[in-house]
């Protein structure tokens, strides 16, 4: 495997004169971020310090910096290649947003997804450190379909899962130096299955607001789904049983969002079944074992169902893909 990985980089506007600091901060973020604004939201911005380097689809950052204001206006989401859902992770103090309509404030270690797709703003109101990881678009929908459902919902960062995936972030980006392409390219899906099981943890349903409740049934359901994939018998039923809600309900959530639930988990088994096929560790499997593991219980059918989503077969999915890397 031949992976392209940008190497670690800094960026440091500490060392520049007092009045450009701020700017060249500004256009740093610009230029390795994606389009916004910036605002001072202190007596005078002085330091701006961040580092990043990439895996494939995922850029992380560590980030030094004053207080500051961020917006993301209707007019930069025209940006080009603008795509991308950002996550904050502060190790300091708070900060807040703005996103969706919601209002989240992040205290040490919390989670949230912000998607640049759509206007925002953060407010950081001290010198703060933070992690972040700006995701694709393309990468991030495909492994957790509903995460434009949870932008600017706060994930508790004493609750363990989200812990897992923040020490998880945090010693990959203390291993950057040391990562050699192959080994960035392979933590890149690992990464993102444990960001899938932060995101969609358990969260409390006795809230008076209907939607938070909703949200806490769908993070139920599609959590059941993933864990499921392998089980042929996989539908409304069996989801009913397991999570205690009625079929009906279960699909009338999923067609209010224009969405079947058949047609959810045939996306989530051809889905990782691609992940599947070219995962290193089990090159070794056949495409029969991979249907099997997944839920199809005719490999004819899985390599028909394949051809549809993807327009190769299996087979030629992972030949093809393997020739590109």
């Amino acid at each position: 495997m031949n992976t392209e990985l940008v190497r670690p980089r800094t960026i440091d506007v500490s060392e520049l004169p007092s009045g450009n600091r701020l700017g060249a901060w500004a256009d740093a973020l610009n230029e390795y971020w994606y389009a916004l604004d910036l605002t001072d939201a202190g007596s005078g911005f002085a330091n701006g310090r961040f580092g990043f380097f990439d895996i494939p689809g995922i850029r992380f950052g560590a980030i030094d910096s004053d207080p500051m204001n961020v917006f993301r206006r209707k007019e930069h989401l025209s940006d080009c290649g603008g795509d991308f859902y950002f996550l904050p992770i502060p190790m300091g103090d708070r900060v807040s947003l703005r996103q969706a309509g919601r209002e989240a404030e992040l205290a040490a270690g919390d989670l949230t997804v912000i998607a640049t797709a759509d206007t925002y703003q953060y407010q950081q109101g001290t010198a703060n450190s933070l992690f972040t990881l700006r995701v694709d678009g393309p990468t991030m929908r495909d492994r957790i379909p509903m995460i434009d459902d949870l932008v600017a919902q706060p994930c508790n960062g004493q609750a363990p899962l989200v812990r897992v995936f923040v020490d998880f972030t945090h010693s990959l980006i203390r291993q950057r130096d040391d990562l050699d392409p192959d080994s960035a390219a392979a933590m890149a899906p690992h990464l993102l299955d444990l960001l899938a099981l932060a995101l969609t943890a358990p969260v409390d349903a006795r809230k008076s607001n209907e939607s938070s409740v909703r949200l806490a049934h769908l993070r139920r359901i599609m959590r059941a789904i993933e864990n499921r994939l392998d089980d042929e018998a996989l539908g409304p039923g069996t989801l009913a049983t397991e999570l205690g809600l009625s079929e009906r309900y279960i699909q009338k959530m999923f067609a209010e969002r224009g969405e079947t639930l058949s047609g959810v988990i045939r996306a989530r088994r051809i889905a990782t079944a691609q992940r599947r096929l070219l995962d290193p560790t089990r090159r070794g499997l056949s495409i029969a074992s991979i249907a099997f593991s997944i839920g199809f219980s005719d490999p004819a059918h899985f390599s028909r169902a394949f051809r549809n989503v993807t327009g190769l077969s299996p087979s030629e999915y992972r030949a093809e893909r393997q020739m590109e890397n």
